[in-house]
């Protein structure tokens, strides 16, 4: 019996030992995987098979609730809305470039040189492209479309359509997406894009588009026509009234000197003059002869020296009106010849100053009454045929790329957040 209670006890015994043993080491497992593996409280509850807590469940929620809203939902949208909502929208394209329909006038007025606006066309590009974002713009498409028709009407998606309530400014916003331009700064040449929701209202857009800019650059243009054209009807002004009084000037000379003609003055001067000397020779004969047969102071010779005084004294008279000195008896004909040539001179340049300023006036109404620039379009406003916009399996893509870069950011931040509190 003693034995058998002696077996007994030192089987017990064992079983003991070898269970304390099991129990060491699997303690020793635990505590090694959490010295090494994990130190976190939530996989101390894992370790030891206990319930999560509170906080773990609130965290999964909140990872699951990131995927529905940040990825499934939205993602889903955007399929549903692209493949079936997304009105189409189609696209006109034009290419053009500026060209001048006149050479600009040279800068020196009296020649007939001419030279070619290259910079001037340049900077009507600019203005083009300028103009084309501008809410001038927008007012001047405004008075020939309707936009609330166009880009407002019910037909169009609510996301792409014009609100009814929209103002001048999201009236603004809403064009600059409907249109697009390019310009290669080498050979000048735009390219233009104009979108609307049919084929025919783009095609038709673009059309009044192209006419609004043509119209106004030319208008710019006019404006400064307008202000040659004044410059030079002054200058036409001023030629015809200094002409006017240089004509007036030699008008009064003439009735003056009572010289209408200078060389015909002195024809007449040469022909009187040389009348009287020859009467003046025929009477010294006459007296000459009569002296060899009456007597010194007989009355005939008396009377002829009288007539030859009288001649000789035209004669001197003759000479000094025209060659003369005498201060008495005013200018002589030579001193008015070159008066008279002074004033021909100066009425002359008027004449060609007045002649030249009316060919600059008639240029400049020439060149201002017709179209300046043309907005050249070697290529027609385009008809699409197909739409353009939304390119459905692209907008997926990048509604994928979004949606989970969105929902990555989102998560990372839940589990960074997670492991913070741990």
């Amino acid at each position: 019996m003693s034995e058998n209670h002696q077996q007994v006890t030192e089987t017990t015994g064992k079983d003991l030992v070898v269970r304390s043993q099991k129990m060491a080491a699997a303690l020793s497992s635990y505590a090694r995987a959490l010295t090494f593996e994990n130190r976190s409280r939530r996989n101390l509850y894992k370790l030891a098979g206990l319930a999560p807590r509170v906080r773990d469940q609130i965290f999964a929620k909140l990872l699951i609730g990131a995927f529905i809203l940040c990825f499934a939902m939205p993602f889903t949208a955007s399929v549903v809305y692209y493949s079936f909502i997304a009105s189409k929208i189609y696209t006109s394209e034009v290419r053009f470039v500026v060209r001048s329909a006149a050479p600009m006038l040279s800068r020196d007025r009296y020649t007939g040189s001419t030279v070619e606006p290259k910079e001037k066309i340049v900077q009507d590009t600019a203005i083009l492209l300028n103009y084309l974002d501008s809410p001038a713009m927008v007012q001047a498409l405004q008075k020939q479309v309707s936009f609330k028709g166009l880009f407002g009407s019910s037909d169009i998606d609510f996301l792409s359509r014009l609100p009814d309530d929209a103002t001048i400014e999201d009236v603004e916003n809403y064009w600059e997406g409907k249109y697009s331009s390019w310009v290669n700064p080498k050979s000048g040449i735009i390219e233009l894009e104009v979108s609307a929701f049919s084929a025919a209202d783009a095609n038709d857009l673009m059309h009044k588009v192209l006419k609004i800019v043509e119209d106004r650059i030319n208008q710019l243009n006019s404006g400064m026509w307008g202000n040659l054209e004044a410059s030079a009807n002054k200058d036409v002004d001023d030629a015809t009234e200094e002409l006017a009084t240089l004509r007036d000037k030699f008008r009064n000379f003439q009735n003056e000197s009572g010289v209408f003609d200078v060389a015909m003055t002195a024809d007449s001067i040469v022909t009187i003059l040389t009348t009287l000397e020859t009467g003046t020779a025929e009477l010294k004969s006459r007296r000459d002869a009569l002296a060899q047969s009456v007597a010194a102071d007989a009355p005939q010779l008396a009377e002829l020296d009288r007539q030859l005084a009288a001649r000789l004294e035209q004669e001197q008279n003759l000479r000094t009106l025209t060659t003369g000195t005498d201060a008495s008896s005013g200018p002589n004909l030579a001193a008015k010849s070159q008066i008279f040539k002074d004033i021909e001179l100066s009425v002359s340049l008027a004449e060609k100053r007045l002649a030249s300023a009316i060919t600059e006036l008639e240029k400049v109404k020439l060149v201002s009454s017709l179209q300046l620039v043309y907005l050249d379009a070697f290529t027609e406003p385009t008809m699409p045929d197909t739409n353009k916009y939304p390119n459905v399996p692209l907008r997926i893509f990048i509604s994928l790329l979004i949606c989970l870069s969105t929902w990555s950011v989102i998560s990372g931040i839940l589990v960074y957040t997670r492991h913070k509190l741990d």
